[in-house]
C-alpha cells in the first residue's frame, strides 16, 4: 500500500510541475510514460529520463518506498539548471527534511553550504547515501493513451543529489 501511495505521490508531482509550469506551447499531454526495470542485483527499480540543461540521458533510482528519486551526482553532473534546496526553504519543507548541511567540500551539485540533505537507502540491502537535496529540469515521453506524443518538459523536480551506494 504505501508503495502505491509513494508512487502516486511521485506521479501527481509530475502533473502538478507540468499544469503550473510555463510551458512555450499550449500542448497539454494526457498521461506522462516512464519506463521501469529492476536491477536482479540491487532490487532496486531504474529508470532513464532526460534531466538537466543540457538535457542528458540519466538512469534513476525509483524508490518506491520513499518519496524521491536521486541521482548519482559524483561524477560528471553539470546542469545550468540544477538548484540546491537552502535550508528552511519550501522544498525541503515539502520533502521534510530536518536536516542541513552548513558547510560542504568539494562544492558542487550534491555538496553545496547550507543545503537540507536527504538520505536515500535501499530498502532490500539496508544500504543508504548521503545526498543533498535539489530540483532541476527533467523532460519525460507523454502519451495520447495509445500512443507516445511528445517529450514533455517538467521544471522543478525535487530529487536527492547522492553520491553512489556503498
Amino acid at each position: 500500500m504505501a508503495l502505491a501511495y509513494n508512487f502516486l505521490f511521485f506521479c501527481l508531482s509530475l502533473v502538478f510541475f507540468i499544469s503550473h509550469s510555463e510551458a512555450k506551447t499550449s500542448f497539454k499531454p494526457k498521461a506522462l510514460v516512464v519506463p521501469v526495470t529492476k536491477d536482479s542485483s540491487t532490487l532496486q527499480y531504474l529508470t532513464q529520463i532526460q534531466q538537466r540543461t543540457p538535457l542528458v540521458p540519466v538512469k534513476l533510482t525509483l524508490d518506491l518506498g520513499g518519496r524521491f528519486l536521486w541521482v548519482n551526482c559524483e561524477q560528471g553532473f553539470v546542469s545550468s539548471s540544477y538548484k540546491p534546496a537552502r535550508c528552511g526553504s519550501a522544498q525541503c519543507k515539502i520533502a521534510g527534511s530536518e536536516s542541513c548541511v552548513e558547510s560542504c567540500l568539494p562544492k558542487g551539485p550534491g555538496c553545496n553550504n547550507n543545503t537540507c540533505t536527504h538520505f536515500p537507502g535501499n530498502t532490500v540491502s539496508h544500504v543508504s547515501t548521503f545526498g543533498e537535496l535539489a530540483t532541476d529540469v527533467v523532460s519525460i515521453q507523454s502519451t495520447d493513451g495509445s500512443k507516445p506524443v511528445q517529450v514533455v518538459p517538467v521544471p522543478n523536480i525535487i530529487f536527492a543529489c547522492g553520491a553512489t551506494f556503498s
